[in-house]
């Protein structure tokens, strides 16, 4: 006798974890970014939470589920019992997944400037080609005074919505199916948006993952990840537009600035 599905004997938790992501939301005290001495708060204890319970149930619920098969790739785990282990995996990272994005929606919910700091700008086209510009190589672009999010993250932070939306719906739909009968057209539908949702947030996975992981100009924001900070001289270089948003003033621009006019 085959055992039971975590999906089909657990599924409550399913619906429980985004309702706790709610409730802790509604809980938390944030902190807003600021001067910290030599160091900017870049990201409270809530954003960290919020990153890593999402990034690492992201992470699991790809592996698990392009090893399980999507769209147009077949298993990679066979039958069987290896198929039943690689479920259960899955549905413990969807717990943790639902748990990190509904902690995050309810927080931005509650405070939707850190969802508007996401958002693209006008700036988006001519910042993002002088930003990597300057990573090719090329000398005729001056770095953007970028904000706390480079433009071409808050561009990148789109497909991720629309992904992360897609795939909580579908995926929902995925789940009711274990315990109600559901119309087949209705899973005809879901099941290869959800793939197809899969596939695109795995590009954008990747691309996180390289650019503010593997290169090393990325790793002062990776660490901040962990304990909260970035180093003043790096929010200088990298965010410089943050930092006026935060009402810093460089002592040092203002002295060279009347040196100059000194020396006019």
């Amino acid at each position: 006798m085959e055992r039971e599905l975590l999906f089909d004997s657990a599924t409550w938790l399913v619906w429980l974890a985004p309702v706790l992501g709610v409730l802790a939301a509604g809980l938390t005290k944030r902190r807003d970014p600021e001067v910290v001495g030599d160091k900017v708060l870049r990201h409270d204890s809530a954003a960290i939470i919020e990153h890593w319970t999402h990034g690492i149930g992201t992470a699991v619920l790809l592996v698990t589920g392009i090893a399980l098969g999507v769209w147009f790739l077949p298993s990679l785990v066979g039958s069987g019992e290896p198929v039943r282990t690689m479920m259960d995996v899955h549905f413990a990272a969807v717990v943790v997944f639902l748990f990190g994005t509904f902690y995050y929606g309810a927080n931005t919910l509650l405070a939707m400037k850190r969802f508007r700091e996401h958002l693209p700008t006008k700036d988006a086209i001519d910042f993002t080609k002088r930003h990597y510009g300057l990573l090719l190589g090329f000398k005729k672009f001056t770095f953007p005074p970028e904000k706390k999010y480079f433009e071409s993250e808050k561009m990148a932070y789109l497909l991720a919505l629309g992904a992360t939306s897609v795939i909580i719906l579908t995926g929902l739909v995925k789940v009711a199916a274990h315990v109600i009968d559901l119309p087949a057209g209705l899973l005809a539908v879901a099941t290869p948006a959800h793939d197809i949702a899969t596939v695109a947030m795995l590009a954008f996975f990747l691309a996180h993952v390289f650019f503010a992981a593997v290169l090393p100009m990325s790793w002062p924001v990776l660490v901040s990840m962990f304990t909260g900070y970035v180093s003043l001289e790096h929010a200088k270089h990298e965010h410089k537009g943050w930092l006026e948003e935060l009402g810093y003033e460089d002592k040092e621009d203002e002295s060279q600035a009347v040196a100059d006019e000194s020396a006019a």
